[in-house]
Order: C-alpha cells, then structure tokens, then sequence
C-alpha cells in the first residue's frame, strides 16, 4: 500500500500562473530536492487562466534557469513539471484552487466562471494528463466554505450550494472522462448547524456532515472517493480550543477524532492541507497533530507548503527557496521515520 508523503507547491493558481520560485531556481533541481528529502507526491494547485492562456509568464519564471521552459504557455509548463515529477516517481495530484487566480472562492462558480464552465475545466485536466500514470487524483475544489449564511454547504439540496452535489456532479464527469483516476472531496466549512459539532471548523475542513448526507457511490465510487479535509493550527488563524489554558495542545486530540479520525477508518482521507509556521503554540499543535497522526496509522497528506512564500505558514523551505526548515521538516518527518507513536494521544 502506497503512503502518499506529499507537499503543495502553489503557484499556478495565480496570477503568476507557474509554479513559484522557478524565479530563483531550477524546476528539476526542486523536485530532486523534494525526492531527496523523502517525499513521493506534490499537489498542485492550478486555476483556469492557467489552461487557456496563449500568453508567456513573466518575471516569475526565470528562463536562464529554466531554459527548457522558455517560450512555454502556462499550461505547457505545467506539462513539464508534471512530466519531471513523473520521471522522478512522483504522485501527482491536480487541485482546481481559485476560479479568477486571485482568491479562494466559496462555491465553485462564481460571477463570470459557471459551474459548467467548471466542470469543463475539470474534464480538460483529467483528459489531458490520461496518459500519465502518475497523475492519480484530482482535488475538486480548493476549500469550499461558507459566509454568513451564503457559500457553500453540505446537504442544502440545492446544488448551486450544496458543495455535495456540486461534487457529486463534478466527479462524476472527471471518471467519464479518465476512470483511472481518484476524486478528492474536501469539506466544508461551518455547515448552519447541520450535521456538526460546535468545534469551530476549518475552510474545506468540515468532512462532519458526510455522515449524514454521503456523497451518492452511483456518482463517485467509494473505491475513487477520497475525503481531503484541510486542518491548521493557530499560526493560521485564532480558534477557541487554542486558547483552552493549560489544556493546549492536550485538549486536541478529542476535537481531531471527532472532526477527523471517526472517518479514517471507514474511507480513504487524505489530509490535503496542513502547517504552519512551527514556532510558540503553534510549534505545539504540529508535534501534537503529528504525534496523534502517528497514533491513527496515517501516513497519507500533502503539507501546506513547499513554498516559503506563504504568509501565514511559511514552508519547508527557507526564504531561499533551497535550505531546509529543519525543525518543522524533522517533525513532519516522524510520519514516515519508523520512529515509535504515542499511544497515549489516541481517541
């Protein structure tokens, strides 16, 4: 059985629409780096702008150092990193992230960018990449949530936003088009009450109300569904059981079975996003998450990210982009170490 021990390497999704830090340094060098350091999958986010431009990136793509991508459309870059990540053994999963490349939406459809048009993108990918084996799933959509009372939710009936049905529609017409291939459903956010506990929840986090409104098997198998719950710690963005007293981290592991583990068991999940910037409490909440990861049998994420660029997490690497973060990787590393788990953190 395969451990998926992935990183996100963001870029594609946007403005950019290439891969980040191919201004600095060279794509296979990254990926050989990434292969050195023991992980065997990449997900990557891409948006629509990415597949349909005729144009070239620009300064955020350095062709001296990449010459081979010189001259190259975003998509056709994205053709070559998936094929350098392939040569190297990579497994690679292909996240639809941000409709207009500027910013996480709530549904999928937005103003200008329809669910069809959506579900069309989804299509392209999963045709286009048929014949890379390496090329396994395909992440829906980047973190469906809710504001206010709009958004998407799970269970609401009507598709427009009911992210179940938007899914159920959406991975049905990827497995037309390539069988081959897994479909990630994330969560959602808070869900109105429906189906949930009063725990706050993270944007695309909320798997909760699957138990009670599954996703139709007749429209995703269960042997391709996997659930791709996204989960941060307090570096992230404040939440109320981080500021639980003396009982941080150890009030954790409860919150993480009910929100996470009661589903491991029963369904694949894939944690599609986690980290942070691994310093104070939030030192704390990764070496307790890895620590109850451990304790569940988990080996399968994709961590947030490979990318020192992102704000509120930082990454594996340095500012950099070439040393590595060495406390924070030697953490994540535990996962795959064979070092023993601590029995007493399981739910």
């Amino acid at each position: 059985m395969v451990s998926l021990r992935g990183v996100n390497w963001f870029g594609f999704e946007t403005p950019d629409l290439v891969a980040h830090g191919l201004w600095q340094r060279n794509y296979k060098d990254m990926i050989t780096q990434m292969k050195d350091l023991g992980f065997n999958a990449v997900r990557l986010p891409f948006c629509p702008t990415t597949l349909r431009s005729t144009g070239r990136p620009g300064s955020a793509l350095n062709t001296t150092i990449n010459p081979d991508l010189a001259d190259k459309t975003p998509l056709q870059v994205l053709d070559r990193v998936v094929a350098e990540l392939a040569s190297k053994g990579f497994y690679v999963l292909l996240d639809h992230h941000r409709p207009d490349c500027n910013a996480i939406s709530t549904t999928p459809q937005i103003t200008g960018y329809t669910l069809d048009q959506w579900v069309a993108d989804l299509q392209f990918v999963a045709d286009r990449y048929k014949n890379v084996p390496n090329v396994f799933a395909i992440d829906l959509k980047n973190e469906p949530h809710s504001s206010g009372g709009s958004g998407a939710f799970w269970g609401t009936g009507d598709i427009n936003s009911d992210w179940k049905l938007a899914a159920e529609r959406a991975g049905s017409a990827v497995l037309a088009t390539n069988s081959k291939l897994l479909v990630f459903v994330e969560g959602v956010s808070d869900n109105g009450g429906r189906c949930e506990n009063t725990d706050a929840h993270w944007w695309g986090g909320n798997i909760e109300p699957f138990s009670c409104y599954p996703i139709d098997t007749a429209k995703i198998p269960r042997s391709k569904m996997v659930l791709s719950p996204h989960i941060y710690g307090p570096s992230v963005s404040s939440q109320p059981y981080f500021n639980d007293g003396t009982n941080f981290p150890n009030n954790m592991p409860a919150i993480w079975q009910n929100q996470l583990g009661r589903f491991m068991g029963q369904y694949a999940v894939v944690l599609g996003e986690f980290g942070g910037k691994f310093v104070d409490k939030d030192r704390q909440w990764q070496v307790k998450f890895v620590d109850w990861l451990k304790c569940k049998g988990t080996r399968n994420f994709f961590y947030w990210s490979w990318n020192p660029n992102s704000g509120d997490t930082g990454g594996i690497l340095q500012d950099d982009w070439q040393t590595v973060s060495l406390d924070k990787y030697n953490n994540l590393k535990r996962l795959w170490d064979g070092s023993a788990a601590d029995t007493t953190v399981c739910n």
